[in-house]
């Protein structure tokens, strides 16, 4: 075999270092708003108009209004039901069930709603509803119960009782975060769930002593409910911007319930990179890195910009950066920067 079919050979056996100065995680990030519009859709309903009155984040009712076709008839409703999440914790991890897709949830809740047809008359019923997760998903499954409690309307009867059953998808992103640990930045792109939109930036992050990490700015997904502006003004907006910290908490995953102007949010970073087999994410490190000095002089062959060492006995990477020249050496699966004071090439 000659050299340059060698060294063909190994370099399309190799990964090509340039990509290891940024790598991918997950982003996830889960709400309990909820479009709750979907309690009042049916086959032959076509909404016009909806005001969220209140969420439900600290009553835990949630109260509203609108508008809507019913088979051609408009009609005005008004509606009180009970708030879907709930507080449960089963696997005791500091983290509510809701918001977590790996852990069962299931829960009923109950209401009422008032229509006026117009030409018609009006109509009350109650609402019982039982809520089940889609196994895997931020979604669930609802099984509706309304039964009818007062009628001026001819032909629908205080007793009557009717059933549905909806897909209900709590307002969340998932996306990805790409991140450059040598230079403390990243950039994340989301996109939207249980709502429109998407969202994406950039910013600084710092591993903090604990291994949390503190990001400069993300953006996540709010309920753009105008009807909310002076009560909860976070939930009238599309997205929120803030400062997040997210704590490690083992086996590549760093999770947090934050809050953002009022709206809570579980942010899940999950990182499968470990680069430098710590057993850590690439996110973080363990300990300050082992610098490694390494003589790369003597003897050389050079099919730039790869170059061999005789006295590594390797193929090596060279590329400049503004701080200078750096080697990527395949031995030690490591980035060097050479230093004149020792004449050596130094790990970063």
């Amino acid at each position: 075999m000659t050299l340059s079919t060698k060294f063909l050979s190994f370099f399309l056996s190799f990964t090509f270092p340039i990509i290891l100065f940024s790598e991918t995680a997950t982003i996830k990030v889960y709400t309990s708003l909820v479009d709750y519009g979907t309690f009042f859709f049916d086959d032959d309903v076509q909404m016009l108009s909806y005001n969220l009155i209140d969420a439900g984040l600290t009553s835990n009712k949630v109260q509203i209004s609108g508008s809507m076709t019913i088979q051609g008839i408009y009609t005005s409703f008004t509606g009180e039901l009970d708030s879907p999440f709930v507080s449960q914790d089963n696997n005791q991890n500091g983290i509510d069930d809701f918001f977590e897709v790996d852990q069962s949830f299931n829960t009923s809740i109950s209401g009422s709603a008032s229509y006026i047809l117009q030409g018609y008359g009006s109509t009350s019923a109650n609402l019982f509803a039982s809520i089940n997760r889609v196994n895997g998903q931020h979604s669930f499954t609802i099984n509706n119960t309304i039964t009818v409690q007062s009628s001026s309307i001819s032909g629908i009867n205080v007793g009557e009782t009717d059933y549905s059953s909806e897909i209900l998808t709590p307002i969340h992103a998932l996306g990805t975060i790409t991140y450059d640990r040598d230079a403390g930045t990243y950039f994340y792109s989301l996109g939207y769930y249980g709502t429109t939109g998407s969202s994406s930036g950039s910013g600084t992050y710092q591993v903090n002593q604990d291994n949390s990490l503190s990001f400069s700015e993300f953006t996540f997904p709010s309920m753009n409910e105008s009807s909310m502006a002076s009560s909860v003004p976070g939930l009238a907006q599309k997205s929120l911007s803030g400062e997040v910290t997210v704590p490690y908490a083992g086996n590549g995953k760093f999770h947090v319930v934050t809050t953002l102007s009022g709206v809570s949010y579980y942010v899940v970073i999950e990182d499968t990179n470990d680069g430098d087999g710590d057993s850590f994410p690439d996110l973080i490190r363990s300990q300050a890195p082992t610098v490694e000095s390494v003589d790369l002089g003597g003897w050389n062959y050079h099919i730039w910009p790869w170059v061999y060492s005789q006295n590594d006995n390797d193929w090596l990477y060279y590329h400049q950066m503004n701080s200078g020249w750096v080697v990527w050496r395949n031995k030690s699966q490591k980035w060097f920067l050479y230093d004149p004071d020792s004449g050596y090439w130094k790990s970063n």
